[in-house]
């Protein structure tokens, strides 16, 4: 019985020790904590295809501000395409979905295909991203003073049973931040 204790006061000192070492402590004093950026489309038309651009800026995110000066790195964690309203119910088109960095430089596109935005009021569509874009998203995120991006939604091949056709469409974007807590 002894030996156990001895063994236990032996480990226990250890991680005391290592903890006091930096390691932990470091891991302490670092907060992880998503970013969400929603950017609304409307569109309110009569033809059959449409594009808009939309600015995100990170920094109109109450989180992004809340800690802007200890932050250390922000990655890319996810994007969804959902559909806050449309009408006719009917409407379908191919919609293809681009971020864009702050100089116009295309960071990715991503074809949905032909769909019928409807499908995607109570579900969202997620975007499934391969690591050659979402490295471009990253490598442009390393430098922090990058937080702006241009998003823009294209819908063509527009079907309608009735014009003009209405679409809100939503993009969500949610950026993971580190920072520094002390």
């Amino acid at each position: 019985m002894k030996k156990l204790l001895t063994k236990l006061f032996i480990a226990a000192a250890l991680v005391v020790s290592l903890s006091l070492n930096g390691c932990i402590l470091d891991a302490l004093n670092t907060l992880t904590q998503n970013i969400p950026i929603s950017q609304t489309f409307t569109v309110n038309s009569s033809a059959s295809s449409y594009t808009q651009s939309e600015t995100i800026d990170l920094s109109n995110s109450d989180t992004y501000q809340r800690y802007a000066d200890k932050i250390q790195e922000i990655t890319f964690l996810r994007t969804e395409y959902r559909t806050q309203s449309v009408s006719p119910s009917d409407l379908s088109g191919n919609i293809t979905l681009t971020l864009s960095d702050n100089a116009g430089n295309t960071l990715f596109t991503y074809p949905l295909g032909q769909i019928k935005p409807a499908d995607y009021q109570t579900t969202p569509y997620e975007l499934t991203l391969n690591s050659t874009q979402i490295g471009s998203i990253n490598a442009y995120l390393s430098t922090l003073s990058n937080k702006t991006f241009v998003a823009t939604i294209s819908i063509t091949n527009i079907t309608s049973s009735s014009t003009p056709y209405n679409l809100v469409g939503v993009i969500d974007i949610v950026f993971q931040m580190k920072a520094k807590t002390s």
